[in-house]
């Protein structure tokens, strides 16, 4: 559960908290989260079943409010790169607080 969790992360919030993908979220955060939402309609159905529920959200919640969620934690600052590269190697980070809206 959570290695298919951890890429899923991974691989929305790099996209959105790269310096490029920052600069884009800033520039046009609508386009940001289009973008989010269009990778998350390629994830498998359990792992967006995890998700929601750790979340504590329903499926159809999900999708939007994950997005929006790591979207304003990365224009804000308080999702970075650096945040992601401790996930990945199992570091504390905030990335948990961030996706549960803590």
């Amino acid at each position: 559960m959570r290695l298919r969790l951890l890429a899923m992360l991974v691989m929305v919030a790099v996209m959105i908290s790269c310096q490029s993908g920052q600069a884009t979220a800033i520039k046009d955060p609508k386009a940001a989260l289009a973008g989010c939402l269009s990778r998350m309609k390629l994830t498998d159905i359990s792992a967006k079943h995890e998700l929601a529920s750790f979340m504590g959200v329903s499926m159809e919640r999900m999708p939007a409010l994950f997005c929006q969620r790591l979207l304003n934690a990365a224009l804000s600052g308080r999702l970075t790169l650096s945040d992601i590269n401790r996930l990945q190697l199992s570091q504390p980070t905030e990335v948990w607080k961030i996706i549960k809206g803590k």
